[in-house]
């Protein structure tokens, strides 16, 4: 019977191996560990926390791998895995995974299953007031909304990303990425219907955006070609 400190060793091995690169060894070793913390039991918390290891560094593996169907299942049985939900990085890592879960299933082009991994993000943690939290499900949120647009759903599409910009705060570090993804989409929604003057006025607003942070720059230029597009 393996030993609380046993299994510490074993999932810092794992991290390192995937760290180094060593993916192979890196999943070898996960299913080592997922057996070893079944083995000692669901009512241990080490083993709790080893097994969602095992599971979360193997979906991720399996991701870089482009196995994507199989890291989306990895992600389902991380997610699964006992956690505490009144702890904020417990509960921060399971939204997580589902939310790689849909962006895996989407990628594949499961899109009404990934949709369902967004929804549960939103159902289990929506209420969550830690700010990790709280970002995976507004990324769960922005993500649905997307799926809703390629889906052909637009008018649905549409009040989502409404609901969601209404509530972010473009000037918050945490709010500002996911308000101008979200202003893509309702944009994009917009145009659908035909109302363009609509669109170019969200786009307007939203290239406005000051921010020195990467990913907004990045976001910022997807907003400014979609309103190139526009016309």
């Amino acid at each position: 019977m393996p030993t609380n400190q046993q299994l510490r060793v074993t999932a810092d091995r794992l991290i390192e191996l995937h760290e180094n690169g060593d993916l192979d060894g890196a999943l070898s070793l996960a299913d080592q560990l997922a057996d070893a913390a079944r083995a000692l039991g669901e009512h241990d918390e080490v083993a709790r926390e080893s097994l969602f290891v095992a599971r979360y560094q193997k979906a991720i593996v399996l991701t870089e791998r482009e196995e994507l169907e199989a890291a989306a299942e990895a992600y389902r049985e991380a997610a699964d895995t006992p956690t505490d939900p009144d702890d904020p990085d417990q509960r921060h890592e399971v939204a997580m995974a589902l939310l790689h879960r849909g962006m895996c299933l989407e990628a594949v082009g499961q899109i009404s299953v990934a949709r369902e991994a967004y929804e549960e993000v939103v159902h289990r943690y929506g209420q969550a007031d830690d700010p990790v939290t709280r970002d995976q499900v507004v990324r769960a949120r922005v993500n649905r909304a997307a799926n809703l647009l390629h889906a052909g759903a637009v008018e649905p599409a549409l009040a989502a990303a409404d609901e969601l910009r209404g509530e972010l705060d473009p000037s918050a570090p945490l709010d500002a990425e996911q308000w101008l993804l979200v202003s893509r989409i309702r944009a994009a929604a917009l145009g659908e219907l035909g109302r363009t003057a609509e669109a170019r006025a969200v786009l307007t607003d939203a290239v406005t955006l000051e921010s020195d942070d990467p990913a907004v720059l990045d976001q910022r230029a997807q907003v400014s070609e979609d309103l190139a597009a526009l016309g």
